[in-house]
């Protein structure tokens, strides 16, 4: 597995308009979650379906498969533990500005062959989480994962891990991390790369940034 980056940041522009700092995040007994946000997003490879199906087409991703992943959170809290992992009595699922947000992707831009990164990470993350709005929770400490590529060649998922200011759209945390998908079938083989992450977030990214 690839060695995790760190990419931390409070962006200091709109520092002084901050509802919440990073220090709150230990203190908050609950986190809002956002989902996964494929608006940045490259699906690299071929992305086999079981049962010997043809490989999955860029629209299937985007309207079938990408709501799916995100639906299976959702459905299945006990396999995908953000509670445990950020320490919070409660977490709230306020899913309808990612939804939005991930249906006005372009299929047609969705996928492609070479390994593909940001070319600007802060510039792209902030433009993802600005572009998240007309949620139920108009406060509070937000939780998504920007998703960067699903890469089939390489058997990754490569994600920012970002908390934010719900409010003022402020960054408190932006942590690349890599998760390794497992599983049978194209849902559950990478909803297994987002149980990795979120493993990975309890037992060692979690105690840092709650640290800050």
């Amino acid at each position: 597995m690839k060695k995790s980056v760190m990419f931390l940041s409070s962006f200091v522009a709109f520092a002084s308009f901050a509802q919440n700092t990073v220090k709150d995040l230990a203190a908050a007994k609950e986190i809002v979650w956002y989902g996964l946000n494929f608006t940045e997003a490259k699906m690299v490879g071929q992305f086999d379906q079981a049962m010997g199906a043809a490989p999955a087409t860029a629209a299937e991703i985007k309207n079938k498969w990408i709501p799916a992943w995100n639906n299976l959170i959702i459905a299945e809290p006990q396999n995908f533990k953000l509670k445990e992992a950020f320490e919070k009595e409660s977490v709230y699922y306020d899913m309808s500005p990612v939804e939005k947000a991930n249906q006005a992707i372009k299929a047609d831009q969705l996928m492609m062959v070479n390994t593909f990164t940001f070319a600007d990470p802060q510039k792209t993350i902030k433009n993802a989480i600005s572009k998240l709005s007309g949620g139920e929770k108009k406060e509070g400490l937000g939780l998504t994962f920007v998703v960067e590529s699903f890469n089939k060649t390489n058997d990754e998922a490569v994600v920012y891990a970002v908390v934010f200011d719900i409010k003022t759209k402020t960054i408190l945390v932006s942590e690349k991390m890599t998760g390794k998908p497992t599983g049978i079938g194209l849902r559950n083989f990478w909803a297994g790369a987002m149980k990795h992450i979120i493993k990975q977030i309890t037992k060692d990214y979690y105690p840092k940034w709650k640290s800050r």
